[in-house]
């Protein structure tokens, strides 16, 4: 079967998020975990509490030290509660912003427009097995949003137009989905990126890069683990917007997608650096293991620096040339 891909682009899709000067009505040196949330959610960048709760762990993985990325403590004056320097916070926000770009529901209705006959097969050739109709909807949108996101983000940075894949599955394998960047348009032309510079986007929640052994033999070298911070209802609203119950703005954000960290495939697979199993140990381990084993490796075991990723979208646009 002939693989359909769609190809994007975001010339009008520009972000909408807050100028406010970060934390400029908080005084004090150090905030506390309900002040960073009340802010970053004034910011543009609603994080959920056990997000942060996740992002200022601390450990031992496979006798790496794992450093946390909000730095909470206690400090004289607070009693119990734990905060953090406003200074390391306003870093944590700026790098969050450089990170991201925001989701709306013209971003949701260009991948149902394009994934629509991938949601209309059965899972032999298109969708999960393991869940009904609504929650296969849902997983496959959020799916492929995630790679949208990734997309539009290169796009807004640095002008890189990535192919995104939304053919089905052959009934001969079920190798569908990887989450793959493995073409790009170069003036209005498809083309390949050369070996050495594919991407591939996973989302293990978005707190830990978990992929199987078998997947890290598939296309991509460098994988970049990234998280969607959507609204819950999104898509129920979409529903009540179909039966006439509500209006949707499509300009409006639903939330942000945010690149957690990224890592070469070499690297990723190399056991003195990352850790294999079903699960990480404590604090890190989830509720439910793997059912096999995954290569894993946590955010801050990533390269987490923005400036960084751009160079490395810059290198790909700069890598291929129209045929």
């Amino acid at each position: 079967m002939k693989k359909q891909i769609s190809l994007i682009s975001f010339k009008t899709m520009n972000s909408s998020k807050t100028t406010v000067t970060p934390f400029s009505n908080i005084e004090a040196d150090y905030l506390t975990i309900d002040e960073l949330l009340r802010e970053f959610e004034e910011q543009g960048y609603p994080l959920p509490r056990k997000q942060v709760d996740f992002r200022r762990k601390s450990g031992v993985v496979n006798s790496h030290q794992i450093k946390t990325e909000l730095n909470f403590s206690k400090v004289k004056g607070f009693g119990s509660r734990l905060v953090v320097k406003k200074e390391e916070a306003i870093e944590y926000l700026q790098r969050l912003k450089q990170q991201s770009v925001n989701i709306t529901y013209k971003d949701v209705k260009r991948v149902v427009e394009s994934y629509d006959e991938v949601m209309l097969k059965p899972a032999r050739a298109a969708m999960r097995a393991n869940r009904n109709f609504t929650g296969k909807i849902e997983d496959e949108i959020k799916g492929k949003l995630v790679e949208w996101g990734l997309a539009k983000y290169a796009y807004q940075k640095v002008g890189l137009e990535l192919v995104i894949d939304f053919a089905l599955i052959t009934v001969t394998t079920r190798k569908r989905d990887e989450g793959d960047f493995v073409r790009c348009l170069i003036n209005g032309k498809d083309v390949q990126i050369p070996d050495g510079l594919k991407l591939s986007v996973k989302s293990t929640s978005g707190n830990l890069l978990a992929v199987p052994e078998v997947e890290t033999t598939w296309e991509g070298d460098w994988f970049v683990l990234a998280k969607l911070h959507l609204e819950d209802k999104f898509l129920y609203d979409a529903i009540k917007a179909g039966l006439g119950l509500i209006e949707l703005d499509f300009e409006r954000n639903l939330g942000w997608f945010e690149i957690r960290g990224f890592v070469s495939k070499k690297d990723f697979t190399n056991a003195k650096i990352s850790y294999k199993g079903v699960n990480l140990p404590s604090p890190f381990a989830m509720d439910n293991d793997f059912g096999r084993e995954n290569y894993i490796m946590l955010p801050t075991q990533l390269n987490q620096n923005p400036e960084d990723f751009i160079s490395l979208l810059k290198k790909i646009k700069g890598s291929v040339k129209p045929r």
